[in-house]
């Protein structure tokens, strides 16, 4: 809650003083009304599945706020779900985010943002592929979560960013996480992590980039653990627009009241290559090696590919991502894990009133903490919309999802369907004054 109120503030004093110099407002309403039917409402094995129908009301907005020399944005949406067997599940959702922007001066900007759910639905509808590519910064829970009973998270996010020179720029960032919940099976947890990064070119082709960050896991019962992460970077400008590099990371992870600390290091190689209005391509590939003194030391290939791909009248999402890594924050503390995952969307223009998309993912995760669980997830979906009239829309919407655990009570598969009515208005109200 400090955490929410404390960028509220910062945002209101930017919005203040740009406002001051004059501002453009809009506003955006909308109400939707949803009847989603789920053949595993309790996300039990196969033998054990229950069926239920959820029909949710949700009145909600959008709001921007634009400046001379600042910008915010809020979405807002309120839900209350309506089961049809099980309702003793029925109540309230909350889905909101903040965003915000102010320049200090010509060449230093500020930004904000803040992303807050209050729901009792475990699995959340994820198009991964979007979220990996376009809010990377956004924690996705990769555990498992099964209870129907009410968590909140929250993510929020400072960034100060300088540019020195034509080309050099210094960073400054700090995220804090949050995740509440009623179902006393799951820990309370909160994580901190200030970092620091800076860019520097020493010449037309060839600079360097440094980064470090240090992360502080909180939780109810269990063991606080703390993170360090460093890299470097060498760059190869090979045009306008593509920037290879060779990197090196570094990181420790320790945990309190336990002996021994976990040392891993990454050397990899990548590339950046972007062009606005057609493509965004993102890639690295290494090998890792962790040296534990609480497990077998363990290495293996690294991989991080997230692409872009612009058309006329669509998109292409696609991101690939491998190694190592930590469930600290999610429903589930399992400790350290070694991962594949690919995931993927593609959204098209259909018609004049009618658009698609089309999305799956794969993630194959081995909890190396967890004697050796192993839990392969794979989901795919798909959805239309179409713009029936200038205020209202319909929405249609189905998602396969299973999961194949070596812990027997972790396997599940679930499809939903939906179907949603949307009332909005084409143009959102605006204002403004100079």
């Amino acid at each position: 809650m400090k955490s929410r109120l404390f960028l509220a503030a910062i945002c209101t004093f930017f919005l203040t003083t740009s406002i001051s110099f004059g501002y453009t407002a809009t506003f955006l309403p909308r109400l939707s009304v949803q009847g989603q039917y789920t053949d595993n409402v309790l996300l039990t094995p196969s033998d054990f599945k229950e069926h239920d129908i959820i029909t949710t009301v949700s009145p909600g907005f959008t709001g921007e706020l634009v400046g001379k020399k600042g910008s915010a944005a809020i979405s807002y949406d309120a839900s209350y779900a309506f089961y049809d067997k099980f309702d003793d599940f029925n109540g309230w959702r909350h889905r909101a985010s903040l965003s915000g922007k102010y320049l200090i001066s010509k060449n230093t900007n500020f930004n904000i943002k803040d992303n807050f759910l209050y729901t009792e639905d475990p699995n959340r509808d994820y198009n991964i592929a979007v979220i990996r590519t376009e809010e990377p910064s956004v924690p996705i829970d990769t555990t498992e979560r099964k209870s129907r009973r009410i968590y909140t998270t929250n993510f929020a996010s400072v960034g100060l960013n300088h540019q020195f020179g034509k080309n050099h720029s210094f960073r400054l960032g700090f995220t804090h996480y949050l995740l509440n919940n009623d179902n006393p099976t799951y820990e309370d947890n909160q994580s901190y992590t200030p970092s620091v990064g800076l860019t520097y070119w020493f010449g037309p082709q060839w600079g360097f980039d440094v980064d470090g960050s240090y992360g502080r896991t909180d939780y109810e019962f269990s063991d606080n653990v703390d993170q360090y992460q460093g890299s470097v970077s060498l760059l190869k400008r090979f045009g306008r627009n593509f920037i290879g590099y060779i990197k090196y990371l570094y990181s420790v992870v320790s945990y309190e009241g336990k002996t021994g600390d976990d040392k891993s290091y990454v050397p990899s190689a990548g590339f950046r290559y972007d062009i606005e209005k057609d493509i965004s391509l993102i890639a690295d590939f290494g090998y890792f090696f962790t040296d534990s003194e609480r497990r077998d030391n363990t290495s293996g290939p690294s991989g991080d590919l997230r692409m872009i791909k612009r058309f006329e009248h669509g998109q292409l999402n696609l991101a690939v991502l491998g190694g190592y890594n930590y469930s600290l924050t999610g429903a589930e503390n399992l400790g350290y894990s070694e991962y594949y995952e690919a995931s993927v969307s593609f959204s098209h223009q259909l018609a004049k009133h009618v658009n698609g998309n089309v999305f799956g993912s794969y993630r194959d995760t081995k909890y190396k903490d967890q004697s050796d669980r192993e839990d392969k997830r794979p989901t795919v979906g798909l959805g239309f919309s179409w713009e029936v009239s200038e205020w209202m829309y319909i929405g249609l919407d189905y998602q396969f999802r299973t999961v194949d655990s070596t812990i027997d009570s972790e396997d599940y598969t679930e499809n939903r369907v939906s179907i949603r009515v949307t009332l909005a208005p084409t143009q959102p109200f605006h204002t403004s004054r100079y």
